[in-house]
């Protein structure tokens, strides 16, 4: 007999990808939302229980590389990422990867290591869309940046939001694909402090917080305005793309492959000169950047 708990599945390799937390809910409907973590266990519930509803909260592969496991299970993704996980080639643009010189060794290894399937999406919900699943209302929270689709999870009859990778790390937010978007992101989570809630779960990091956590909101998007003091900082004589990316004002190291930290260093601090222009407090003239 369902219980309606949800029960929180903490992430092996300490929630790093391609692992996360991800949550199973003992309900009527039995469901899993972002199952990427702990194969077995995944697929042990499966026969147990019989999901029948599995919840992706955006279309990155530590979100999804086991939404195959659940055969038989109807899957739910936002409308707007929901092209991205039923189509490698669209997880590829949307990622940002699409034209890179390594386009196809980044595909076998997204199959062949990652455990990528395509799936398709019956479900495709918007901003405050709800699902009853028995003793669990999902109420759907559209909240961009981190992908132009991200969705949050308001568990209403429990006081309960998973924040997907709104994930409130130390790091800060992640907004590094082709369709992120860093204002959006600070906007996600303004929306987010509005509501009501006892119990938080979060992707990555520390996975379940309680109570009050707007001085945390408030932190991370904090992360996004000192990213923009170090970038007007590095500015004060012109600086070129490469100049930017070999500093890694946003990671703060390199790592490895280059390639992927090339690729997001740029995206991500592309998007805060962008910012900063709009801002009036940067300027491109030709293939360089000077603060104003």
């Amino acid at each position: 007999m369902a219980s309606g708990d949800i029960v929180f599945i903490d992430g092996d390799n300490r929630a790093r990808f391609p692992d996360s937390h991800c949550l199973f809910v003992d309900d009527e409907l039995p469901a899993v939302i972002d199952p990427a973590t702990k194969r077995d266990e995944l697929e042990g519930l499966h026969r147990e229980k019989g999901i029948g509803i599995v919840v992706n909260s955006h279309y990155h592969i530590d979100h999804t590389r086991y939404d195959s496991l659940f055969n038989g299970a109807e899957l739910l993704a936002s409308a707007v990422d929901a092209p991205a996980i039923e189509d490698l080639d669209e997880l590829a643009r949307a990622t940002g990867v699409d034209d890179a010189p390594w386009f196809d060794i980044w595909k076998s290894t997204v199959r062949e290591r990652w455990n990528w399937t395509e799936r398709h999406v019956a479900l495709r919900v918007e901003d405050r869309d709800e699902l009853c699943l028995g003793m669990n209302t999902l109420r759907f929270i559209h909240a961009p940046g981190h992908t132009a689709g991200h969705m949050c999870v308001h568990f209403v009859e429990k006081g309960a939001v998973f924040l997907a990778d709104i994930e409130l790390g130390s790091f800060g937010p992640w907004y590094a694909n082709r369709g992120s978007d860093v204002d959006a992101f600070l906007d996600s989570i303004e929306k987010l402090k509005a509501l009501e809630a006892d119990t938080w779960y979060t992707s990555h990091g520390k996975g379940v917080l309680q109570g009050d956590i707007r001085d945390r909101l408030d932190a991370f998007a904090g992360v996004i305005y000192e990213r923009d003091e170090r970038l007007l900082e590095f500015l004060s004589r012109p600086r070129t793309r490469e100049e930017i990316v070999s500093e890694a004002l946003i990671y703060r190291r390199r790592w490895e492959p280059p390639q992927l930290f090339e690729l997001f260093e740029w995206n991500m601090a592309s998007k805060h000169l962008a910012r900063l222009e709009r801002l009036g407090l940067a300027a491109r003239d030709g293939d360089r950047w000077l603060r104003t």
